[in-house]
């Protein structure tokens, strides 16, 4: 059973991600903080798996929180964090899944299950002697702590997550319940929704399934009964189809 523990300022958010949390068989919430003082006297009295840790929070921050439990508790009794965030300039310039993650609020289930799996599956794979080095959490601590000038995306990468400019993105769709993005060289599994992608990077929805980088369209191609195909900029030069629900919106967008 992993043991979950909620700290947030604003009690709404915390009853909405307390409920998600008792939908799984195997979360049990063991407790729950209005702000960092309380959250710095229970952790240590409850031992959590993960804490899921506000950032912004009147008296002091979440990553205030994070850093003086490194330090006062003993490695192996010190907790996963997964960081909740309203802000995105919060993202990591660089993490890995096994150490910590990240929600965006307002919560999604989608990208919450997403973050489940991986605390299973990082909880499965190690013991409780070795379960979290704290120079790699001190270090993801410094990277939070700086904000971040350009739109970046968290993806996976063999076990991995990394932040991956959205200026290289060429375009997102929708494959098998997952949504992949493409780069002039890889293809990224994400824990967004295409949706979530649109508002968060500005990307231009061209059909129910994909997202284009308007600015990596390279030719429009008339296609059958008023649709079209976008030629892409990566060395493929993939093709990403314009349906007629979407016409309109990008004729605008693109200007043509």
């Amino acid at each position: 059973m992993m043991r979950a523990f909620i700290v947030d300022d604003e009690a709404l958010s915390r009853d909405e991600l307390r409920y998600l949390l008792e939908q799984e068989e195997d979360v049990s919430v063991v407790g729950m903080a209005r702000n960092g003082r309380e959250a710095l006297e229970l952790i240590p009295q409850m031992h959590p798996d993960v804490v899921f840790l506000d950032i912004q929070m009147p008296d002091l921050s979440g990553l205030t929180v994070a850093r003086e439990l490194l330090t006062a508790m003993a490695p192996h009794d010190v907790p996963l964090f997964v960081f909740a965030t309203a802000f995105d300039q919060h993202a990591l310039e660089a993490f890995e899944v096994n150490a910590i993650d990240y929600i965006l609020k307002p919560f999604s289930d989608e990208r919450l299950q997403n973050t489940l799996e991986r605390l299973r599956s990082f909880l499965e794979k190690v013991g409780d002697s070795d379960r979290l080095e704290k120079d790699k959490l001190d270090r993801i601590l410094n990277l939070l702590e700086k904000p971040s000038g350009q739109a970046k995306l968290p993806v996976e990468e063999n076990e991995r997550i990394i932040l991956l400019e959205a200026n290289k993105i060429i375009y997102a769709w929708a494959e098998d319940r997952r949504v992949l993005v493409k780069t002039d060289t890889t293809t990224y599994k994400t824990g967004y929704s295409l949706s979530e992608l649109e508002a968060k990077l500005g990307l231009l929805q061209t059909h129910k399934s994909y997202l284009v980088n308007k600015d990596m369209v390279r030719e429009i191609v008339p296609w059958f009964n008023g649709t079209y195909n976008l030629i892409m900029s990566d060395s493929e030069k993939s093709q990403v189809p314009v349906s007629r629900t979407y016409v309109k919106s990008v004729r605008s967008a693109l200007k043509f």
